[in-house]
């Protein structure tokens, strides 16, 4: 374990962030969003904007802090550090399978 995931593991920040997220994606649930909504939100809430700012400035501000305490990391490594915790809370808040296509329902004009 490399000293930057260490003091990560401990950190007030990371706890944070992690609610923040799971936060997000529980609202994400409740507006049904699936997984390729994500990629290009066909709607866009306050709460969601807010959620969405607030965790990065959040993750921001979580990087400089591991970078102000003297550890070498960059960028990349703190998101790769991030990937499979953020993957996990996306394993236990599931996103719908977005098929919002109407079924016939025989009710169309002829």
């Amino acid at each position: 374990m490399k000293p930057y995931e260490k003091f990560l593991n401990e950190s007030l920040g990371l706890k944070e962030l992690v609610e923040m997220y799971l936060k997000l994606r529980l609202h994400f649930q409740e507006i049904g969003f699936s997984e390729k909504d994500l990629e290009k939100p066909p709607t866009y809430t306050p709460l969601m904007m807010k959620l969405f700012h607030k965790f990065g400035d959040r993750q921001k501000a979580l990087f400089q802090q591991v970078k102000d305490y003297g550890f070498n990391i960059n960028w990349n490594e703190f998101t790769k550090y991030m990937q499979p915790i953020l993957n996990k809370i996306d394993e236990i808040t599931p996103l719908s399978h977005g098929n919002y296509e109407r079924g016939n329902q025989g009710d169309e004009d002829y």
